[in-house]
């Protein structure tokens, strides 16, 4: 019951609208709120002609942070993960890899730790090869299974180059109302240090449902918000609601 109020309680908070700068993560189908463009500084806009500000979109931390809670595996066994893209519109080519593996878990299965690391780069053409610095990220992960509530809590850190790091951690729950449907809630936390005075912080929050027709084939319909904080710089956020399917083939 006590996670139910909570899990209504956020449903709340996404409810209140604080429209500006709309930049709601990758959705299967989504509606955002209205938005107005606040004084964003430039070191920290998505700007497609800067590569450090570019490979922030696929980040090492990001990365470690879910191999580190992928807890499939036997305890010890290290297990890897890669990845290989191409940009066509920016003549670019990104990759990266990371190796990960569960530390422990409890006799009966509900609890396990687990840890990772990643790294990443990128290379842009043109007339001549242009290198990022390579990103790279730790992260760390603990589950929760209980017999209708999953926990996941998870937290990483990572470099760029020219003295940038970032550091966060997220909290994901899902709460079984039955063996087809389930409400599921969470909330995540970064923080980016430039060089300098300069700092961002990104919160993001999301709630929603999910029903299993079966093992394979699931409908989940949720809300998000996102805030962005960049001290004298102003504030940004968005808020919407998304509707996926998903089928595994």
């Amino acid at each position: 019951m006590a996670l139910l109020l909570c899990l209504v309680a956020a449903c709340l908070t996404l409810g209140a609208a604080a429209p500006h700068t709309s930049q709601p993560p990758p959705r299967a189908w989504s509606l955002d709120s209205p938005s107005e463009v606040p004084p964003v500084p430039s070191f920290a806009r998505d700007d497609r002609d800067e590569p450090l500000v570019r490979e922030r979109r696929q980040t090492a931390g990001l990365n470690a942070e879910s191999l580190a809670l992928r807890h499939d595996s036997p305890v010890g066994e290290p297990f890897h993960d890669t990845h290989l893209s191409v940009d066509e519109g920016t003549n670019s080519l990104h990759y990266g890899g990371g190796v990960g593996a569960v530390l422990g878990k409890s006799p009966d299965g509900r609890h396990s730790l687990g840890t990772a690391v990643y790294g990443q780069q990128s290379v842009f053409g043109g007339d001549t090869l242009s290198f990022t610095p390579p990103n790279l990220g730790i992260g760390a992960g603990y589950r929760y299974n209980g017999a209708r509530t999953s926990v996941a809590l998870g937290a990483h850190r990572q470099t760029f180059g020219g003295g940038v790091t970032e550091q966060g951690g997220s909290l994901n729950l899902e709460h079984r109302l039955n063996d087809r449907d389930s409400l599921f809630g969470g909330i995540s936390r970064s923080n980016t240090k430039f060089p300098g005075p300069f700092a961002r912080t990104d919160t993001d929050m999301n709630l929603g449902y999910r029903h299993n027709f079966n093992d394979r084939t699931s409908l989940s319909i949720g809300g998000h918000r996102r805030t962005s904080d960049f001290g004298k710089f102003g504030r940004a956020a968005s808020h919407g609601f998304n509707i996926g399917f998903r089928h595994r083939f």
